[in-house]
């Protein structure tokens, strides 16, 4: 086995290890956000109402989990809204259940480093959920993508837009 083989195995157990204990782990070049670091202008992002519904942006919805026996499917999507003449993107949970969340990350160089912009954590079952939203550009580096999770189902994030 290659030093590098065997260190790559050795970040992956520790990882492992930590995430098993409750430790959150970022990837080099992540800066995780809290909702304030991203509600009430903070940051140049904006609060929106949960019932905003706005346009798809580009990638293909996720589903979060399978249909239910209550029929709650829990669809993120990326969206897209002109709000005062400029359009902002934002991530949307439609048909959540309670405890599961959204949010948006956003990056600047068009892959790895970014912010992540929640999660925000829907409160009742069956009521959409938003991201705070954040003003578009027509830059190449300059992308968004939705994320969610909770209620113990896997992380699942739409491609980058």
């Amino acid at each position: 086995m290659t030093r590098r083989a065997i260190a790559k195995v050795a970040c992956t157990a520790a990882a492992g290890v930590l995430l098993a204990g409750g430790v959150t782990v970022a990837m080099p070049g992540t800066a995780l956000a809290a909702r304030s670091d991203c509600e009430r202008g903070v940051n140049g992002f904006r609060d929106i109402s949960d019932s905003l519904v706005g346009v798809p942006a580009g990638p293909e919805d996720k589903m979060l989990r399978p249909s239910d026996p209550q029929g709650l499917v829990g669809r993120i999507s990326l969206r897209a809204a002109r709000i005062d003449g400029q359009v902002h993107g934002f991530a949307a949970l439609s048909v959540p259940r309670a405890g599961d969340e959204v949010w948006m990350d956003w990056t600047l160089n068009g892959r790895d480093v970014h912010v992540q912009c929640g999660p925000f954590k829907a409160s009742r079952d069956g009521h959409p959920l938003t991201s705070a939203a954040k003003v578009t550009d027509n830059s190449p580096n300059y992308r968004f993508r939705a994320c969610g999770g909770g209620g113990g189902q896997a992380v699942q994030c739409t491609d980058w837009w």
